[in-house]
């Protein structure tokens, strides 16, 4: 019976184009990889491997730019530790996925009649000249794609719409690709400064709305949602701590989105529902909430234990290898290396490629890998093997360093 079962899984993964066709003599139901047979990479890590079961790098404020001289000018004469922490930039969104950034993260400001963030009062004061094609994206209505309000807003991609294109135009032509996560921020807050932006609040309707540009970027079935996930579980968090997270062979290809905000917007887009039914995100939440799936722990080296029990509890964790580019200018691993020795599913940093002028800095799986097996869930299952392209992929050692 369970041979007939592994059998029949691979045949509905071939015939859904999720996987190549196996070898002949695959032993699917192997305990690892190294198992399976040779030419069998692919086939075991979409019959055998679940979402959770990885670990993988992404970007934090994936559509930053270089703030202007004049700006950062400004922003010196307030703080000088507040620019140094500014004092980044981000390649374009196709360039940071094909680098091997499985997760991204864009801030997001309401903008439903258009143009209230043409002007930022930032460049006024710095005297810095706003874009013509700035503002007439600007213009329009939507959500825009901001940092800080007024002052950091030169972005890669200004509409939310826009830098979602540009993963669905990735996606689509790197099918076989690891699910790539997109964690969602509302920005609503009022930079404390003269003339500042009032912004609109995030009330339900706005969060309907997110949903809603959400699922017009891409197609029902490159969407993982919450629904999905949950299944025939009463609760989402009941599914996850079963371990119904999506195998592979079916989560290739595809996207999902995380609400990476605080616990009131959280609790205005859950509404009255009993977990997340019917939404398009998941939501970070605490690990006893009916929703909870993700959860965010910032600082893996202070709290690696709190990590470790999330993780093997069912949870994704999304946690950050550095911030405000201390660690980048000081070459400090320590967090980084943490992260991976968590079993946090989802490490972000602001280098997934080094930024020339700051240092070497960066942050990769082991091995230049796009993921690799959990360290604390699925250890050695992996082989060494990248589970995006096992089988060209050298063998290398597995797992992230141990501080």
């Amino acid at each position: 019976m369970r041979v007939f079962a592994v059998i029949t899984l691979t045949a509905l993964l071939i015939a859904a184009g999720a996987c190549p066709a196996p070898a002949q003599g695959c032993d699917l139901a192997a305990k690892d990889v190294r198992l399976a047979g040779g030419g069998c990479a692919a086939a075991w890590f979409d019959a055998n491997l679940r979402l959770n079961e990885l670990q993988a790098v992404g970007t934090s404020e994936s559509y930053k730019l270089q703030p202007s001289k004049e700006m950062m000018s400004l922003i010196k004469m307030g703080s000088s530790e507040d620019a140094q922490a500014l004092d980044y930039d981000q390649p374009p969104i196709a360039a940071q996925l094909a680098a091997g950034a499985r997760s991204l993260e864009f801030d997001v400001a309401y903008d439903p009649k258009g143009g209230l963030y043409k002007y930022p009062a930032g460049a006024s004061m710095a005297g810095e000249l706003v874009a013509d094609d700035y503002i007439a994206a600007m213009a329009t209505p939507g959500f825009k794609v901001i940092h800080i309000l007024d002052i950091d807003f030169n972005s890669s991609c200004v509409k939310l719409a826009d830098c979602l294109k540009s993963v669905a135009e990735w996606s689509r032509a790197n099918p076989r690709h690891l699910p790539i996560l997109i964690a969602l921020r509302s920005n609503d807050e009022r930079t404390p400064m003269p003339g500042a932006t009032k912004p609109y609040k995030y009330d339900a309707a706005a969060f309907d709305a997110l949903d809603a540009e959400v699922r017009a970027a891409f197609k029902p079935e490159e969407i993982i949602t919450p629904q999905m996930v949950q299944g025939t579980y009463p609760t989402l968090r009941e599914a996850v701590k079963a371990g119904n997270w999506p195998k592979l062979g079916v989560a290739r290809g595809k996207v999902l989105f995380l609400l990476a905000d605080n616990k009131a917007k959280v609790a205005i887009y859950r509404g009255a529902r009993a977990s997340l039914e019917g939404r398009a995100m998941f939501v970070n939440t605490d690990d006893k909430s009916p929703a909870a799936a993700f959860t965010t722990i910032e600082n893996p080296a202070k709290n690696s234990t709190d990590i470790i029990e999330r993780v093997k509890a069912g949870l994704i964790v999304r946690t950050f290898a550095d911030a405000d580019t201390r660690e980048a200018r000081k070459n400090d691993m320590l967090r980084r290396d943490w992260a991976f020795a968590s079993g946090a599913q989802v490490i972000s940093t602001d280098f997934v490629v080094p930024n020339t002028r700051i240092g070497k800095y960066q942050v990769r799986v082991p091995g230049a890998r796009v993921a690799q097996c959990n360290v604390q869930l699925a250890p050695g299952r992996c082989g060494g093997l990248d589970p995006e392209t096992p089988e060209s992929a050298a063998p290398v050692q597995a797992g992230g360093r141990v501080p």
